[in-house]
């Protein structure tokens, strides 16, 4: 395969086409590099990768920083820990840069939990203009002058410097993502008049600038750029984008690293944001890489959502780009280039692009932390080993927590056994897999039902738990995994014969009317509404909150609230459901009752605990556990940390 085949960028040999992503990870502490951030690295490069591109290397912390525990890279004080990364991913023949990178107006957010600028540690963002960033909860910046702006230049320059002490096989720059350089190359923030500004070479000088002060620093290691592709209106056209990229190699870029997103952009309708959701289709930028490797004559790397080797396998033999950068791929399996060379494609974990790595990152200000991977982040803290002891465990329920419990048990050398009363394993996932832009969760799927089988689980499906079936198998161990129960609101005329469960409607086994409506608007009510639209219905949702969506990540919130309003759906908050009638519900909003017609009702107000099974197990098994949703609603993360958390104890 190409993918595997050595290359070059400048003069470093990379041993295969495999890039790992720059990525944000809130692993440092105060800038610095952490032990658990080594560990998180070192098994990503013992996993088979050619080359991993470190992101976050701030060069002026923290007014600079991109997220709350950025990687430093402003002081000479930081290079012994920069040094120790390096050696630990060296040791598996694997080449690294640091991509470096200022935050500019992007480090301005304002955290939901604190109010405060946790992200510059207080102090006012820089920006080349005093635009603020579009997103709600960005500060207004302040526009940097001459002086300071030579200032930033020169701090590039030094943080070059550092990363090659350090052991850096290069050096990157980071362009893309509206970040500071992004913000001078473009006009959709840059509006300055004087030499940084302008025209199109103006708002180049800054970038210019830096990179032959790199240069200077650096001697010919090689330099990879990371630009977007595509821009919003108001921002840089294709055209501007293709003499930015010629610009850049004939200032002495080695590689150009192809990417989208502005932040806000996921807001433009047509626009790519930075990291895709499961929505997009996999390769959703790869035409944008292609319209770059047809302008220069050096390497172009390719990222956002690609997930399956055979599709980058042919966007290389395509001639569309060199070089495959994987993000989420490595987070949700560290081992994906090994198990690929080694044909076992059907072993790697999938990435669902479910977005909670980048929610817990930059909107929880937490580790990062992966739905599908519960040692992302946790590398050294958590090991899969041998059990002390092999005893019998039955697993009753086969959804996301049940079937990551057997995995795990069945690799601990445990005997494990699974009861599902359903006809195929996945429990609440296979629910969540059929509305619009959600096929991904069916590829976990696959994958969990694989392993299972793999490890000679021994799997009963359609199946009740019933005492004397738990008698014969006579587990020594049982754990309880059976889902929550729908929660039913008390409200006056939910017991109505057009009431109905949002469960149902994704099941096909009720009958909808013309007109809806979802009272709940949390993921699961939004996702049904869309469901619903896309086959003609006439949709609201009600939530009694400020805001939909629940706990999804923004950049997969955001755009299924576009489909919603795109498809005529309507979204009514703070609104609270009073009664429901036959000619539909009597809500309370603005301190007035109304009433929304509708001829159908559906329910997508949650889950409760379950926990009546496991009453009747306890004193009759020597152990007894309960999880995900019937010990604690939530969703496939906190189910499948919940099964692996369990795995490991017993």
């Amino acid at each position: 395969m190409k993918l595997f085949e050595p290359t070059y960028i400048g003069s470093m040999e990379l041993r295969n086409r495999i890039v790992m992503a720059p990525m944000t990870l809130n692993l440092c502490k105060d800038g610095f590099v952490t032990e658990q951030m080594i560990k998180f690295f070192e098994d990503r490069a013992r996993g088979g990768v050619g080359l991993i591109i470190i992101g976050d290397g701030i060069v002026d912390f923290p007014i600079g920083n991109n997220s709350k525990e950025a990687l430093a890279v402003d002081d000479d004080k930081y290079i012994p820990g920069l040094r120790k990364l390096v050696e630990a991913v060296k040791a598996y023949d694997v080449k690294i840069v640091m991509q470096l990178s200022h935050g500019g107006r992007r480090a301005g957010r304002v955290s939901k939990a604190t109010g405060r600028l946790e992200v510059t540690r207080g102090l006012i963002p820089v920006a080349p203009s005093s635009i603020p960033h579009p997103v709600p909860g960005y500060v207004v910046p302040r526009e940097l002058t001459v002086d300071e702006i030579e200032e930033i230049i020169e701090k590039f320059g030094e943080a070059a410097r550092r990363a090659v002490e350090a052991g850096f096989d290069g050096v990157g720059l980071h362009c893309a993502h509206m970040y500071l350089c992004g913000q001078f190359l473009s006009p959709w923030a840059n509006k300055r008049m004087d030499e940084y500004g302008g025209d199109l070479n103006g708002r180049l000088k800054f970038v210019v600038e830096i990179l032959r002060r790199i240069r200077e620093n650096i001697g010919d290691k090689p330099i990879i750029c990371r630009i977007n592709g595509e821009e919003p209106e108001g921002g840089n056209t294709i055209e501007d984008i293709k003499k930015i990229a010629r610009r850049l190699e004939e200032v002495g870029v080695n590689a150009i690293s192809v990417s989208v997103g502005f932040g806000a952009a996921v807001k433009a309708r047509r626009f790519i944001p930075s990291v895709a959701p499961m929505r997009f289709p996999q390769g959703c930028i790869v035409h944008l890489a292609e319209n770059i490797k047809k302008e220069v004559s050096i390497p172009v790397i390719i990222a956002n959502k690609i997930r399956d080797i055979d599709f980058a396998e042919k966007i290389l033999e395509d001639g569309k780009a060199d070089l495959i950068a994987l993000g989420r791929p490595l987070i949700a399996d560290p081992e994906y280039p090994r198990k690929a060379l080694e044909g076992r494609v059907y072993d790697i974990v999938p990435c669902t692009s479910c977005c909670r790595c980048i929610q817990y990152v930059l909107e929880k200000e937490a580790p990062i932390c992966c739905e599908v991977n519960p040692m992302a982040g946790k590398e050294g803290e958590y090991m899969i080993s041998p059990a002390s002891k092999r005893k019998k465990v039955l697993i009753i329920g086969g959804g996301p927590a049940g079937m990551e419990a057997a995995i795990v048990l069945a690799r601990r050398g445990h005997e494990v056994h699974v009861i599902e009363r359903g006809k195929e394993l996945g429990g609440r996932m296979l629910l969540a897999a059929i509305p619009p832009g959600k096929s991904d969760i069916q590829r976990l799927i696959n994958y969990m039902r694989g392993q299972i089988r793999k490890l000679n689980v021994n799997v009963e499906l359609g199946l009740e738990a019933t005492p004397e079936i738990i008698e014969g198998i006579n587990p020594e161990v049982v754990i309880v995994a059976i889902g929550g129960k729908p929660y039913i609101p008390c409200i006056p005329g939910v017991d109505g014969e057009h009431v109905v469960l949002a469960e149902d409607v994704l099941k096909g086994s009720v009958k909808i009317g013309k007109e809806v409506v979802v009272i709940g608007g949390g993921q699961v009510g939004l996702e049904v509404a869309e469901y619903l639209a896309e086959i003609g219905k006439k949709v609201t949702v009600i939530e009694m909150l400020e805001d939909v969506g629940g706990d999804m990540p923004s950049i997969s919130k955001l755009p299924l609230i576009q489909s919603l309003e795109d498809h005529g759906v309507t979204i009514l908050t703070k609104t609270v459901p009073i009664q429901i009638t036959k000619d539909g519900v009597i809500v309370s909003r603005r301190r007035k009752s109304q009433i929304i017609e509708a001829d159908t009702i559906v329910l997508a107000t949650g889950l409760r605990v379950n926990s009546d099974l496991i009453d009747r197990l306890r004193g009759r098994v020597e152990e007894v556990y309960a999880i995900g949703d019937c010990r604690e609603p939530g969703n496939i993360l906190s189910a499948i940390h919940d099964g692996f958390k369990i795995a490991l104890k017993i």
